[in-house]
């Protein structure tokens, strides 16, 4: 067995561990980031290492809550909270004056009754802000057509 190895992610001639038989990368940070990802890669293309990860994960979110997280991160960083209300404070009067675009949850559905008994989930106005993943929906009434919702009956 050689002295030396080339490195898989860096392509270096590096000094091989003598207590690693199978040493493809060299202790660099980055090289070890890309074994790590390769590693990872392998174990998460496997249905067990899938499994095992969903329950590392399930285990680790029942001790940690994000709530609990981030309510302790607020009490930790009084001078965050304040600059955040501040800055949605600016947002919020921007945002009433007309000068800043609406912006739009990925989860929220603004309904807006018609008189017709029909709703829209939101109107789509010119320079909305919306996350990339944002169903938007508009319901248009056709004259002509009748309606295919039911009527009340009384």
């Amino acid at each position: 067995m050689s002295g030396t190895i080339i490195c898989l992610h860096c392509d270096k001639t590096v000094q091989r561990n003598p207590r690693s038989k199978k040493q493809k990368f060299c202790s660099s940070p980055g090289c070890q980031n890309a074994r790590k990802r390769l590693h990872d890669k392998k174990v998460l293309a496997t249905a067990r290492g899938k499994l095992n990860q969903q329950r590392r994960n399930k285990r680790w979110r029942d001790k940690a809550p994000a709530h609990a997280y981030q309510d302790q991160y607020r009490k930790d960083h009084p001078d965050y909270v304040e600059r955040n209300r501040d800055q949605q404070r600016l947002r919020n009067n921007r945002n009433q004056k007309g000068t800043v675009p609406i912006i739009v949850k990925t989860d929220a559905f603004l309904l807006q009754p018609r008189s017709d008994g029909a709703y829209m989930a939101f109107k789509v106005k010119n320079q909305k802000i919306v996350k990339t993943d944002t169903l938007m929906l508009k319901m248009q009434l056709q004259q002509g057509i009748e309606s295919h919702f039911p009527q009340k009956s009384g």
